[in-house]
């Protein structure tokens, strides 16, 4: 029986993927997990102790820079429609990707933030199986389909030199199926290990059950009927596409975001307690005699006057609130805008657009390396698609890139005349002239050649029909 081991640097990893997800999901995720902010005194279990702790953790305020981060850097991302073009056989894929209605948009932006979130993850490119079916003739009507599986859910993998070339021959994906019966309106939810081989290059894929005693087995095959030579699963990551671990990018701004959560609390905590006034009284008269002359006690801001004795004093005292969990506090902000908090934080006035792109490198440069590597895995699995739907990919026809320009760069007129003068002096050519006036926000992005010259063509033979006829 196999033993489905996470392996060694998915357990490393796997704190640092949940922290980040649970900074994004908000106060009430992090709230939930008292490791974000220790008990003051641990030790102590007594309720009273239980309760403080309760009501320490209610003031502290989470600033969920984390998450305005991330929603930033996917706005910077889809502020613009990926370049898509696709062959006729998989144009399905641009509306359902993924057989449920997710879009290849939609795919690509959980990928981005799955990304940017733990580092990693992959698609898998799969054909429905049917029972009793095995060829691909005998399948009509089914779609190759478009899975994204994030980093928790790829459990183990191995890569090994085959032919003096680094493949991929093996990836264990841990999956979660919940069955539905409409009998007993109940919810079933049970674990399965889907499990991808290289076996004698032939990719084969399996199915266990969760106990691992039980599985099933297919070896997909291609349009032609043709066994794949390759893993049909596409690794992308923060740093490159290969199989390994990508630290998460987001993980620093994750950890100074808890510690200013933890500061946060000291803050309030100090407030709560340094706002309480106390109140300190001298007198010469005994307990006995100072409960006779004040039978009801004393209150703090009653109109009544109280019997001190002869040299009796009192004094209300409130302690100033201490400004070093404050200094701690404000440090943490400016710490976590240096690390990429800056990109969702508007700039100053006097601050110049030049300006802006250089103090924001470092943050864009990781952020094109994302999108870079999410288009080009993303593109590989619409190739797989294309195997199982056209027999051979059509590569140059395949077109899926997300977008890279995070600012607002529009050309000038005098930059576009420039361009236009390059391609009539025949030093660019017509699609390399398009393709500048899309990156310069002159065109859409998803307005291809083809569309253009159909739009051309169309304005002209209108044209040519509405000429009036010119005597002789």
């Amino acid at each position: 029986m196999p033993n489905f081991l996470p392996r060694a640097e998915y357990s490393e990893a796997l704190p640092g993927w949940r922290l980040v997800k649970r900074c994004v999901a908000g106060a009430r995720e992090v709230r939930k997990h008292d490791i974000y902010l220790p008990m003051p005194d641990p030790e102590n279990k007594s309720p009273e102790n239980q309760a403080r702790y309760k009501q320490y953790k209610k003031r502290a305020m989470f600033l969920n820079i984390t998450g305005r981060t991330r929603t930033g850097l996917l706005g910077a991302v889809f502020r613009k429609t990926a370049e898509l073009e696709l062959p006729a056989g998989v144009e399905y894929l641009k509306e359902n990707a993924s057989g449920d209605g997710t879009s290849l948009e939609q795919l690509s932006k959980d990928a981005v933030g799955e990304c940017l979130d733990a580092g990693r993850g992959g698609f898998l490119v799969d054909f429905p199986a049917v029972e009793g079916v095995s060829s691909m003739a005998d399948m009509q009507g089914r779609s190759a389909l478009i899975h994204h599986y994030g980093a928790e859910s790829i459990i183990d993998w191995d890569e090994q030199v085959v032919d003096g070339v680094k493949r991929l021959v093996y990836v264990c994906l841990l999956e979660c199926v919940s069955v539905f019966s409409p009998d007993s309106l109940e919810r079933t939810t049970t674990t399965q290990y889907r499990v991808l081989l290289l076996v004698g290059g032939r990719y084969v894929q399996r199915v266990y059950a969760e106990d691992g005693n039980t599985y099933t087995e297919v070896a997909p095959l291609d349009k032609n009927g043709r066994p794949f030579d390759h893993i049909l699963f596409s690794f992308y990551g923060a740093q490159n596409n290969d199989a390994s671990v990508d630290k998460s990018p987001l993980e620093d701004l994750a950890d100074v975001n808890i510690l200013h959560y933890g500061n946060s609390a000291t803050v309030e905590e100090s407030g709560f307690i340094s706002s309480q006034p106390t109140l300190f009284i001298t007198t010469d008269i005994s307990a006995d005699e100072f409960a006779k002359v004040n039978p009801n006690g004393m209150h703090i801001g009653s109109t009544r006057g109280y019997n001190l004795g002869k040299s009796g004093t009192a004094t209300l005292v409130q302690a100033t609130e201490s400004q070093l969990a404050r200094t701690l506090l404000k440090d943490k902000e400016e710490q976590m805008l240096m690390i990429g908090a800056r990109i969702v934080q508007k700039a100053g006035g006097a601050e110049t657009a030049e300006a802006v792109r250089i103090r924001y490198s470092s943050d864009n440069s990781v952020l094109g390396t994302i999108a870079g590597n999410v288009s080009e895995a993303l593109k590989r699995a619409i190739l797989d698609a294309e195997r199982f739907m056209m027999g051979e990919p059509d590569e140059d026809g395949t077109v899926f890139w997300l977008n890279q320009s995070f600012f607002d760069e529009t050309m000038t007129a005098q930059d576009i005349l420039a361009q236009v003068q390059l391609w009539q002096q025949g030093i660019i050519a017509k699609s390399d002239l398009r393709t500048n006036l899309r990156q310069g926000g002159v065109l859409e992005a998803d307005r291809t050649d083809e569309l253009i010259d159909d739009e051309l063509a169309q304005q002209l033979s209108l044209i040519h029909i509405s000429e009036p006829t010119r005597p002789e």
